[in-house]
């Protein structure tokens, strides 16, 4: 932490060091090295976001005086420094994992990973979270819309007959996560997608 923080103005030391006290380090098992080079990528993160710049405002109030969240604060910030250019394209990488227990307290780890990347603006194309998250509104809505849904209200993807259908044209259009299990007995995993 020293090292990091040396020769630096007050200000900036505090916010350093509050918030690398608050990074959570667990899953490097305590590998020094590996800890020193998080720290060094979280305080290269924050010089970049402008967080020691002195004309960095942070909107702390909503229209109405209303305080704002953390996230949304952060959020503004964000989406001035890391604004797409038309050239820009964007790189998913999401990977859920799971530890599923069956009826006989049988435990195994399962993983869903997507790995996947948009195309830009300049080539005619669109950003990959744009076409992510609007395939699968636009899938939702139109299966309310043509009553495939038999549940009323708002509703969490939960029930199969919501999801499958959603999964299954996501993947005709190309989003598609790759699953991966860990299940006990050599047993295949019900999932007929590859292997990473």
């Amino acid at each position: 932490m020293e090292e990091l923080t040396e020769g630096l103005p007050a200000s900036e030391v505090s916010t350093i060091v509050g918030v690398l006290t608050r990074a959570d380090t667990s899953f490097l098992n305590g590998d020094q090295r590996l800890i020193s080079d998080a720290y060094r990528s979280i305080v290269k993160t924050l010089r970049f976001l402008g967080f020691f710049q002195d004309d960095l405002k942070l909107k702390t109030k909503d229209a109405k005086g209303k305080a704002r969240t953390c996230l949304d604060a952060f959020g503004d910030v964000m989406a001035e420094r890391m604004a797409h250019e038309s050239h820009d394209r964007d790189l998913v990488v999401m990977r859920h994992n799971f530890v599923l227990e069956d009826e006989a307290k049988n435990r195994w780890g399962h993983t869903s990973t997507w790995i996947d990347s948009g195309e830009s603006h300049k080539s005619g194309g669109v950003s990959l979270m744009s076409k992510s998250v609007g395939v699968t509104a636009a899938i939702g809505a139109r299966m309310v819309l043509e009553d495939k849904i038999p549940q009323r209200g708002v509703l969490s993807p939960m029930h199969k007959e919501i999801y499958e259908p959603i999964l299954a044209e996501l993947e005709r259009n190309g989003i598609v996560m790759i699953e991966e299990s860990e299940r006990p007995g050599g047993a295949p995993t019900s999932s007929t997608r590859p292997k990473l």
